[in-house]
């Protein structure tokens, strides 16, 4: 999934094709070409941020790839554009470092020029290759039929073809009506509209730091000869990715269940907290909390909230969550904790500090006045109305 801010929003899906010779002869000559073509942009190109570099490149090599390489036509132009896109990367970096090579076996396609999908046959036609079947594809790939396809890659691994497609789909305008608020924690994760309408999500993180524990005591148990012995090593780092894969599995499908308590509540604006200073002071914190912090990972299930959101046409709002959790919704007043994470007011109000947050981040950002939130019986906060 890429960021696309608030222009469009893509997503890339891939698909499994057959392997025929064709296909192979076809990646085989583009590596070539494009290993090439990125080192004469070196020697000849010195600045490829300067305009008209496209047509000096295209006049110099669009020739030359085809009859020494056997591109086709769209296949050469993809070449060079991929090659000046990897060159202006190196270029545009201030650290640079050693000049980037090319091993992997990819090509880059443009849609109907290149390559060209029938999901009604489940075929991709490539230049020069022909038509292959689809052997394998996602779930959740009707989704993204009806959004416009561009650029992809064919990528050979373990001598398996895949084609990675990135689909996209323009931002749409979203009338705001109903709210509802996200407060974000290691037990749980809390998403509801106000103090009677919430749904509680348990977290995995004790999955998690029980993973990143077992490495860490590996790490400690052989201090030095963890990163000699291969075992040991291998050990280590599948604990890790392990731990990776399921806060990773569950932001996504975090991402999926929030969408669909918005649309049971009937909103369609998410407002999530606002984490600039989430770990400003962490290094103050236990070393238990501190990790457990890390670990929870707060801005990835954001991320994965927000891509969700967008993608069914939500809008997303980011609030101050200052005082949320002890801040009386009645009053204002802040409240006491009388028990664990239960607070209670002078006013006589009390919830859990989790319902108290998701009450008061809801009732924060601008939404439209017909639409925005009211406590019962709250008292109102200009002077000349109380």
């Amino acid at each position: 999934m890429a960021r696309r801010g608030n222009k469009a929003i893509r997503a890339t899906v891939s698909m499994k094709i057959a392997v025929s010779d064709s296909l192979l002869v076809l990646v085989n000559n583009y590596v070539k070409a494009l290993r090439f073509t990125l080192f004469w942009l070196k020697e000849n190109v010195p600045n490829p941020n300067e305009d008209g570099v496209i047509s000096k490149v295209h006049e110099e090599l669009y020739t030359r790839l085809r009859e020494e390489y056997n591109l086709p036509s769209k296949v050469a132009e993809d070449c060079y554009r991929d090659a000046l896109s990897v060159y202006k990367g190196w270029y545009n970096n201030p650290k640079k470092g050693r000049f980037p090579r090319v091993y992997k076996p990819t090509v880059w396609l443009t849609p109907k020029a290149s390559y060209n999908v029938d999901f009604e046959a489940m075929t991709v036609r490539i230049a020069s290759v022909g038509e292959l079947p689809i052997l394998g594809y996602p779930r959740n790939l009707k989704d993204y039929m009806s959004w416009k396809m561009k650029e992809a890659r064919l990528v050979i691994r373990n001598d398996k073809a895949f084609l990675k497609v990135v689909f996209e789909k323009k931002k749409e305008k979203v009338e705001p009506k109903e709210s509802i608020a996200i407060d974000i924690n290691m037990s749980e994760i809390v998403v509801g509209k106000d103090d009677e309408h919430y749904v509680r999500i348990p977290t995995r993180l004790h999955e998690v730091h029980h993973w990143k524990s077992l490495a860490e005591n590996l790490q400690k148990k052989y201090p030095r000869r963890w990163r000699e012995n291969k075992r040991i090593l291998y050990r280590v780092r599948s604990f890790n990715l392990k731990a990776r894969r399921i806060m990773e599995d569950f932001a996504r499908k975090v991402g999926k269940w929030v969408i669909e308590i918005a649309e049971d509540f009937g909103a369609n604006v998410i407002k999530l907290e606002n984490l600039r200073n989430l770990i400003k002071n962490v290094d103050k914190l236990p070393k238990e909390f501190r990790d457990k912090l890390y670990l929870m990972q707060y801005r990835r299930l954001q991320y994965w909230i927000s891509w969700q959101a967008r993608k069914h046409g939500m809008i997303v709002k980011f609030v101050n969550p200052r005082y949320s959790s002890v801040s009386c919704p009645k009053c204002g007043r802040k409240m006491r904790e009388v028990s664990h994470r239960w607070f209670r007011c002078s006013c006589g109000y009390e919830n859990d500090r989790d319902v108290i947050a998701i009450v008061n981040l809801n009732r924060r950002g601008s939404l439209t006045p017909s639409s925005a939130h009211q406590m019962r019986d709250v008292a109102p906060n200009r002077w000349w109305e109380r």
